[in-house]
């Protein structure tokens, strides 16, 4: 074990390097000054008119005292911490997201017959889709009963209990490694995942969402954008990092890969049950401070009573949770609902991508992870730099801009066969991993200007995108093996062609990419009229 450690120090201190990153910039910067006192009341100064600015949104009146500064500080530790957390959780299932397909593999290799008809690779690879279309289903009725809960108890126990689920499920792989065991742990940090998006996306919405009305030129939009900025630039950091490791580890034995895999989640969940404070908690306490009644605040404690009605409601109802964004809440939800839906549904090719890239280019398993290396920096890059670029062009300029980037990379792989062109042209468009923040930060906005809760929102948000993760694989697979039948056809006919004839024979199985190229235009138009 420890000849692993030292062989990637370098891995490792990089690691840490992004983890301290993203630590309160007040630590960091205190021990350097000359003028210690000066910074400090500078500091002071700042976070109370950082606070004063989210109590006016919350529609509260300023006193800038010593409850308002206590306010501010848990303000301040509790976004360094939800930084801090998604890393470490986004590195934890990284570390085991290519991991299952090889061990479940040598498992199945080990025990089925050699009468057999299919090999243990496809065995497993028909597991692991059919675990993916289960996951995306749960996601599908649970994502808005997850929110209903979220806007009842609060942010910060599911968000402990999910961290555990996963240190739990990890932990059971590295003291009993079996087919049964890795499909749990892979169910389980799928729909965690999901889960503790939505409880991130809640918190954020908490603490920046407010009546736009009272924030001049935006600038809460662009203060939001820039905070979910960081906080993509962390989980593609996790991201890098935890597949990199994660390769490693798995040549060692799945128990190894798992066992670092559960430290790191462990830590998430202590990071989140020690130092986290519950956005709803900063609520309440703003209300208190407006002079509630007591009985106000008696009836907003007994709300927090758990009704099995309600719940099951909730449950009965998750389906139709699923189109709400687009149906009950006006024209103007529904558009921007569509815009999320357009900038997401490429991310959900599922394996047509690799498919493709083993097919058409060539590409060996290592090598295509380096493709996903690649655009792992690359996210890292354009989330790092994006609350400066938001600050110069706007929320909205930005928006088109990164709709814009995102077009280089389908477009060039339609039209060029060299991988490496390929790979150029997602370079220049780095900031298309970035183009749903605006709309994000949109729908944010409007619901909390409609009075939606956020809990309530990110449910039906996720649910509606798990129709994506359900749809859009079956959709990009039957588009690119028709379009391969018919290059393969259209290529085999002899004699004239029709240019109909031609134009399949040579883009047939690039069908995919086109659709993606249709995708961002119909984006780029509706985000111009409507952003």
């Amino acid at each position: 074990m420890m000849s692993i450690f030292t062989k990637h120090r370098f891995l490792l201190a990089s690691l840490l390097v992004t983890l301290f990153m993203s630590t309160d910039a007040r630590k960091i910067r205190s021990s350097g000054l000359t003028s210690r006192h000066q910074h400090h009341h500078l500091h002071h100064i700042k976070s109370n008119a950082l606070f004063s600015d989210l109590y006016k949104l919350r529609g509260g009146e300023v006193d800038i005292d010593s409850t308002t500064t206590a306010a501010a500080t848990h303000y301040q530790r509790t976004i360094s911490t939800l930084h801090s957390t998604s890393f470490l959780i986004v590195l934890s299932t990284s570390i085991v997201a290519f991991t299952p397909l090889p061990s479940i593999t040598r498992h199945l290799a080990a025990s089925l017959s050699s009468a057999s008809t299919s090999s243990p690779q496809e065995q497993a690879v028909k597991i692991l889709s059919l675990i993916s279309a289960a996951s995306a289903a749960v996601e599908l009725f649970l994502s808005p009963l997850l929110g209903t809960l979220l806007d009842r108890f609060g942010r910060k126990r599911p968000s402990v209990l999910l961290h555990s689920l996963i240190t739990l499920t990890n932990l059971g792989v590295v003291m009993y490694p079996s087919v049964h065991t890795i499909c749990i742990s892979r169910i389980i940090n799928v729909l965690c995942s999901g889960f503790l998006i939505i409880t991130t996306q809640s918190i954020i919405g908490d603490l920046f969402s407010g009546n736009q009305k009272d924030n001049n030129n935006g600038h809460g939009k662009d203060q939001m954008g820039a905070v979910l900025g960081r906080q993509a630039a962390l989980i593609s950091s996790g991201f890098l990092f935890g597949s990199l490791l994660g390769g490693r580890l798995t040549e060692y034995g799945e128990r190894i890969a798992y066992s670092v895999a559960a430290i790191f989640s462990a830590l998430a969940a202590l990071n989140a049950a020690f130092r986290m404070t519950d956005t709803l908690d900063l609520t309440s306490s703003s209300s208190s401070s407006s002079s509630l009644p007591t009985t106000s605040v008696a009836a907003a404690d007994e709300s927090k009573a758990l009704d099995w009605t309600s719940l099951k409601k909730a449950l009965l109802e998750a389906p139709l949770s699923s189109i709400q964004l687009l149906f009950h809440y006006g024209s103007h939800m529904r558009t921007l609902a569509l815009l999320l839906l357009l900038q997401s549904a490429p991310m959900y090719m599922g394996d047509v991508f690799q498919v493709f890239a083993k097919e058409e280019w060539g590409l060996k398993p290592a090598d295509f992870g380096k493709i996903v290396a690649l655009f792992g920096v690359l996210g890292i890059v354009s989330n790092t730099t994006l609350s400066l670029i938001v600050k110069q062009m706007g929320l909205r300029t930005f928006s088109l801009f990164a709709i814009v980037s995102s077009l280089f990379f389908p477009m060039t792989a339609i039209f060029t066969n060299n991988y490496r062109n390929v790979l150029i042209a997602g370079s220049i468009g780095l900031y298309s991993g970035a183009q749903k923040v605006g709309t994000t930060t949109a729908i944010t906005s409007l619901a909390n200007e409609r009075g939606i809760p956020q809990g309530q929102l990110q449910g039906e948000k996720a649910s509606m995108l798990a129709l994506l993760k359900i749809g859009c694989p079956v959709i990009y697979s039957a588009l690119y093996l028709k379009g391969k039948e018919w290059s393969m056809s259209m290529n085999d006919t002899e004699g004239n062609k029709l240019a109909l004839q031609m134009i399949m024979g040579k883009f047939g199985k690039k069908m995919p990419f086109v659709l993606n190229c249709i995708l961002g235009v119909i984006a780029f138009i509706v985000t111009w009229q409507n952003m």
